[in-house]
């Protein structure tokens, strides 16, 4: 081959048949993704399903019982709190609005075994991290470019509007798109059709990574955590769910002697 000719630039017709090919394989790359993501999330729900269907009500009541105990701890701490100040506790008084009273630690391991179903805690310390993140990436006075600071004046609105409204999965989505640099590059590709080959394959590609990091954040759920161990012990051929029963039995029996006392003890200040 003639060395001159190797290092020639690819033909406008090379140029699209290399872009038609690695749009198929973005295609197919996406598909996958995808469908693992599906399977994933269809087994986690159908578990989740289950859980309503066979502890449902065992895990409604034990919230129930959380949750007074909560209040009458509350209760039991602000009591202590007017003792100490040497006045009456009076739930009226606006001197006790708002008051922060000590939170109830135990060490009890339930919330490990059995996760609120639909409780997802907001990090809002990777919140600021994200932000902080993308901001160096889309602040517009880093624009090297007209085309630069449009697009990154355009993402930098959207990503206070999602730091604003404490919306973590919007940060996430925003972080997987284009590259400043990369939008500079796009609108330099004089042929138009090539150009839309490249735009179709990068916004493939983006979706394959959002595909990819939403079934990573699902692997680390507590319910997925739980089904997966669900599935490792009926493999062993251990009665998973009636173990959880009995766990909840045991836990919710607990709880009420627990409500006794603090109910015992509310009585004695009042």
């Amino acid at each position: 081959m003639n060395p001159d000719r190797a290092l020639q630039p690819a033909t406008p017709a090379q140029q699209r048949r290399q872009f038609q090919a690695d749009l198929r394989q973005a295609q197919a790359d996406l598909l996958e993704a995808e469908a693992e993501l599906a399977h994933l999330q269809a087994a986690v729900n159908a578990f989740r399903m289950q859980c309503r269907l066979k502890i449902g009500r065992l895990l409604d009541e034990y919230l129930e019982l959380r949750s007074q105990k909560q209040a009458l701890w509350t209760r039991l701490q602000l009591l202590h709190q007017a003792q100490e100040f040497g006045i009456p506790y009076d739930e009226d008084d606006p001197f006790w609005h708002g008051r922060d009273p000590a939170d109830l630690y135990d060490d009890l391991p339930e919330d490990e075994i059995l996760p609120e179903l639909d409780d997802i805690a907001r990090d809002r310390a990777a919140e600021k991290r994200l932000f902080r993140q993308l901001a160096r990436k889309f602040h517009p006075d880093l624009a090297a470019s007209g085309v630069e600071r449009a697009y990154m004046t355009m993402m930098m609105t959207a990503v206070n509007a999602a730091y604003s409204s404490n919306n973590l999965d919007a940060l996430r989505d925003l972080a997987d798109e284009l590259d400043p640099a990369m939008v500079a590059e796009l609108a330099e590709i004089e042929t138009k059709e090539i150009r839309r080959l490249r735009e179709q394959i990068l916004k493939l590609q983006r979706r394959r990574r959002r595909a990819i990091r939403r079934r990573r954040q699902l692997r680390q759920e507590n319910m997925t955590k739980l089904w997966q161990k669900a599935r490792e012990l009926e493999s062993d051929g251990r009665p998973w769910w009636e173990d959880v029963r009995l766990d909840l039995l045991v836990l919710i029996q607990r709880r009420r002697t627990e409500i006794e006392e603090l109910e015992t003890a509310v009585a004695q200040f009042e």
